[in-house]
């Protein structure tokens, strides 16, 4: 039976990938690049995850796949991928993948992707830091005067954790640690000692705990809590006051599984699942090796999985997303690749080796996945996007406002009573919607004048601009009626009435000085609201797709530049020729180049 395994990337960018492989740092994706075929993905816009994976498991447009995010598509409805293999009665697996795409209908869903603002369901408590120098870890910080992030209160591009709080001690010498959750439940550990080691209590339990390394899962039942619970030591010094221990995410083993058998089956095998680590991935953070330890094992987890579900079980798809190594890349990238303002020979070194150390985390799950697949399995190390650095903000509503088009309220958002025009939260920050009378429920713009205020807001962004060094730069770098996009692939009711997308370099938010675009505050790196061409000689917003097994092309790279790109919509079109599945509602083509059944290219 043909299985295929989608190990998907947050932002896994191929120039980086084969940056790391030509140093001999990823020995086993070495090996998928000779032994297998690989390819650049142009991502649509947004170029941000819930819209191109979403694309990438439907094999539709966005047009037909992408209503808005946590907004699923229905799969009988469009015809998508996996209603296909309802259809044949073939089984597909996402674990922790995107919420914006469901597996229905027979298919197997675990921890979707939680990509909302509001608390997590299946979260019992955030993972933490307890520290006894909580005022040295949060007195100090620099308030930042620039928001980043779709919707405009995000702070997403930071990737900030606000993960530290106090370590209380007590009258009797000892700590205690309480653990948060996000609706204000809290649970009390005390830290004290035994046998002169650190040890946590969980009701009589005594977890003992070792500098630079995590402790083992230990279940919180004895405390009424259903789930568990892990500790990493990072200093133990309380002759001086100084403890710092970093707490694992708490996740609800009931909320994640419900009434499915199989989920709970794949906890009692791979053991507790966590969707989140506690410190950042970033030269500036202490304790890396912490964060790089629940990386690997969150990686290994699901690597785990894929192999006894497709493997043991008869599933014919698997697919999720691991987002370790985009990580990196919001908070390495603009410091290490010298079309960055913020770039310094004499620092990148040490940023580069945190987003190399997050590429071998991944290779050693793909060596893991490929010594245990069988020979009618095809594995696929894929991703949505890339990254390149940021340099300018741009606030998009401060700009509309300058324009006479919107009107701001005191929260800063359109006071649609009187604005001509919005964009919406869920739809990724691209779209602008005329606020139409008869159509919108505060509609105030008259069917007559709907063409007069697009055309005014096509000029407006496309005389949105800073000076660069004397030079003009245009901060969109395009923008389209909804009629004319529809070859970017927006079209049907759920699409805006102009749709464009910022040039290289610039990144949506909101600045505290009132800016309508101005240069960033900190080093970063972005792709959502970038054209998703953008690319430097380091980085490249392309996604990525890396594919070996049954069926695959050895040692074929398709190299955009000269044959043209591959797009997101492309590799579910493969899939469903791999598995021999009618390709009619797809709007994706085949990838036959990578393919050893009829490539189409030398």
């Amino acid at each position: 039976m043909r299985k295929v395994i989608v190990f998907g990337v947050d932002g896994l960018s191929m120039p980086l990938l084969k940056r790391y492989a030509a140093q001999g740092a990823l020995p086993n994706i070495a090996r998928m690049l000779q032994q297998g075929a690989a390819t650049e993905l142009l991502p649509f816009i947004s170029a941000w995850g819930d819209v191109n994976w979403v694309a990438f498991m439907a094999g539709q447009g966005l047009g037909t796949a992408w209503r808005g995010q946590a907004l699923p598509a229905d799969n009988h409805q469009t015809g998508n991928l996996l209603d296909q293999m309802t259809r044949q009665g073939l089984k597909a697996a996402l674990v922790h993948f995107p919420e914006t795409v469901v597996a229905d209908a027979g298919h197997f869903s675990f921890a979707p992707y939680w990509g909302r603002s509001a608390p997590w369901a299946a979260e019992h408590f955030k993972p933490m830091g307890h520290t006894t120098r909580y005022q040295a870890r949060t007195g100090d910080k620099h308030i930042k005067q620039q928001k980043l992030g779709w919707p405009p209160n995000g702070t997403l591009a930071y990737h900030d954790k606000g993960a530290w709080q106090p370590l209380e001690k007590g009258a009797d010498g000892g700590y205690a640690l309480t653990l948060q959750g996000q609706r204000g439940n809290t649970l009390t550990l005390p830290l004290g000692e035994q046998e002169g080691k650190p040890v946590i209590w969980i009701g009589d339990q005594a977890v003992a705990l070792a500098e630079g390394e995590w402790s083992p899962w230990c279940s919180l039942r004895a405390l009424n809590v259903s789930g568990s619970v892990r500790f990493y030591l990072g200093c133990y010094r309380p002759e001086r006051d100084e403890v710092e221990i970093l707490q694992a995410q708490v996740t609800d083993p009931d909320q994640l599984c419900g009434a499915s058998e199989q989920a709970r089956a794949l906890l009692a095998h791979a053991g507790p699942f966590f969707s989140k680590w506690v410190v950042k991935a970033s030269p500036q953070e202490d304790y890396p090796q912490a964060t790089y330890q629940e990386g690997d094992e969150q990686s290994l987890w699901l690597a785990d999985t894929a192999l006894t579900l497709t493997q043991q079980q008869g599933y014919a798809l698997w697919a999720t997303v691991h987002r370790l190594v985009d990580e990196s890349h919001h908070n390495c990238l603009g410091q290490c690749d010298p079309a960055s303002p913020f770039f310094d020979p004499a620092q990148a070194a040490r940023y580069d080796a945190v987003m190399r150390d997050c590429y071998q985390i991944l290779d050693k799950t793909m060596g893991k996945l490929m010594a245990q697949m069988d020979d009618e399995t095809v594995l696929m190390l894929a991703s949505d996007h890339g990254a390149v650095p940021n340099a300018y903000m741009c606030d998009i509503y401060r700009y509309l406002a300058k324009h006479q088009l919107v009107v701001l309220d005191e929260q800063l958002k359109p006071d649609m009573a009187r604005s001509q025009v919005y964009l919406k939260d869920e739809r990724g920050g691209l779209e602008i919607f005329v606020n139409l009378a008869g159509r919108e429920a505060t509609g105030i713009v008259s069917p007559a004048d709907y063409d007069a205020v697009c055309a005014k807001t096509l000029h407006a962004l496309g005389s949105w601009h800073v000076l660069e060094q004397g030079q003009l730069r245009n901060a969109v770098s395009l923008a389209l009626l909804k009629d004319d996009a529809a070859g970017i692939g927006f079209w049907g009711p759920c699409a805006g009435d102009i749709v464009f997308a910022y040039n290289a370099g610039f990144v949506w938010g909101v600045s505290r000085g009132g800016e309508d675009i101005c240069p960033v505050e900190v080093p970063g790196a972005n792709h959502g609201p970038q054209k998703p061409t953008a690319a430097t000689a380091m980085s490249s917003n392309y996604g990525a797709l890396v594919m070996m097994g049954a069926g695959v092309r050895a040692g074929y790279y398709h190299d955009r530049a000269t044959l043209g790109p591959y797009t997101m919509v492309d590799p579910a079109a493969t899939i469903a020729h791999l598995l021999g599945l009618p390709l009619a509602t797809l709007d994706g083509r085949v990838m036959h180049s990578l393919l050893a059944d009829g490539h189409t290219h030398p």
